[in-house]
């Protein structure tokens, strides 16, 4: 009998997509550290970009070669399409699981819980400007998460794979969290918070590429947004006026649940406020020029 044949398909795919910037050894050491590799029964698949490395000795983790310009969730699609475990898990490299995710996320399926996410805490010190990213992007999603938050983290969900059969994950103006708005409107799927499976923010902060890839995130929200809303896609463009001032409001109500993450948003408000801006400027163009040409930046 062929031994591969014979093997049973893994209950769990943990999809890990990576930017050009991701140090894939640091990663590998956070696998081991949080118990992930040498796991039979789970599937552990790291993107690679273009000449990134990676060694892979462990049964349960492979690599994915994908070019240097990948979006997210390009990668994302790949992995998927080429495995059939039962569930999936949607990771970022620069944002590793930590200790206790597994055994959380093996609760919940055996539960059967059809989506379920947890919190992105930051792994920076509180002066690290490194920081900068997280708040402006994760603060809202640091434990305990507020059961009453109506968005979901991006880089920390895990669903059943069966949900693809009617929801897509990928598609024309794509957002990683629009697969968790379609099962709850179109399926009645709620996504399940689960505080004890966190990630850890580990993104290096270059402000000219930070920058660059806020904007590129704002124009595809701008187009992804402009067909729906037809000739009133112009004024939302004119929004750009007061849109940074609302963006950084809104981080800045995130964070008044603790007073480490107050005090993080107003040592870095200048920072924030610029990113903010460098958004709305690609926001804008996204509803008049529609998407951005630049895949890298779309993770």
């Amino acid at each position: 009998m062929n031994d591969e044949a014979a093997k049973p398909q893994p209950v769990l795919t943990i999809a890990i997509a990576a930017s050009a910037k991701a140090d894939h050894a640091s990663l590998r050491e956070r696998l081991a550290t949080a118990g992930m590799l040498n796991q039979p029964d789970i599937e552990v698949c790291v993107a690679l970009l273009g000449d990134q490395d990676m060694d892979a000795p462990e049964d349960n983790l492979a690599v994915f070669r994908f070019s240097s310009r990948t979006p997210f969730f390009e990668q994302y699609a790949g992995i998927i399409q080429q495995t059939h475990s039962r569930y999936i898990a949607l990771l970022d490299a620069s944002c590793p699981p930590a200790q206790g995710w597994l055994p959380a996320v093996r609760k919940r399926m055996d539960d059967g819980t059809p989506v379920f996410f947890g919190p992105v805490n930051s792994g920076w010190p509180d002066k690290d400007s490194r920081n900068i990213g997280y708040l402006i992007e994760y603060a809202q999603f640091r434990a305990p998460i507020d059961p009453e938050l109506p968005e979901y983290p991006g880089n920390n969900i895990a669903f059943q794979r069966e949900l693809l059969r009617n929801v897509s994950l990928v598609g024309k103006g794509f957002q990683k969290t629009f697969f968790l708005r379609q099962a709850k409107e179109e399926l009645g799927i709620t996504p399940t918070a689960c505080d004890d499976m966190p990630v850890t923010y580990l993104k290096q902060y270059a402000r000219s590429y930070y920058l660059r890839r806020r904007y590129c995130h704002g124009r595809l929200y701008g187009a992804s947004h402009s067909e729906v809303l037809g000739p009133r896609r112009f004024l939302y463009a004119a929004g750009i006026l007061i849109l940074p001032i609302l963006r950084y409001s809104r981080i800045l109500r995130a964070s008044k649940r603790t007073p480490t993450l107050s005090r993080k948003v107003l040592r870095f408000s200048v920072s924030i406020l610029v990113s903010e801006c460098a958004w709305s400027l690609g926001e804008c163009a996204g509803y008049i020029a529609g998407t951005p040409e630049d895949g890298i930046f779309l993770d």
